[in-house]
């Protein structure tokens, strides 16, 4: 009985969230990160206003706080271009 229930503690533990999480994935990204969440992380808004400092400093920009700058790429397709969300990727990732 007891084998059973280390096993069971074992492969409980091994199916935790913190297994499945991917350790070299970015923490930050333009299709899973909200405008907010960026904007509210030093390193992440650095990063956002380097590439998109036009559309960093429209203050209507906290609109769209809760959405993703792929969410909303279609409502400013000058300002949030393939080209910009592959850049502001690549800057995010290199964020800590």
């Amino acid at each position: 009985m007891r084998k059973l229930i280390v096993a069971a503690a074992i492969a409980a533990a091994s199916l935790s969230p913190a297994a499945f999480a991917d350790e070299g994935a970015a923490k930050f990204s333009t299709s899973t990160s909200t405008i907010g969440e960026i904007m509210e992380h030093e390193g992440a808004k650095a990063a956002f206003v380097k590439v998109m400092p036009e559309l960093a400093a429209n203050p209507d920009l906290q609109q769209g706080y809760d959405f993703t700058l792929v969410d909303v790429q279609s409502y400013v397709p000058d300002q949030i271009t393939d080209e910009k969300l592959k850049e502001l990727d690549a800057e995010l990732a290199k964020v800590e």
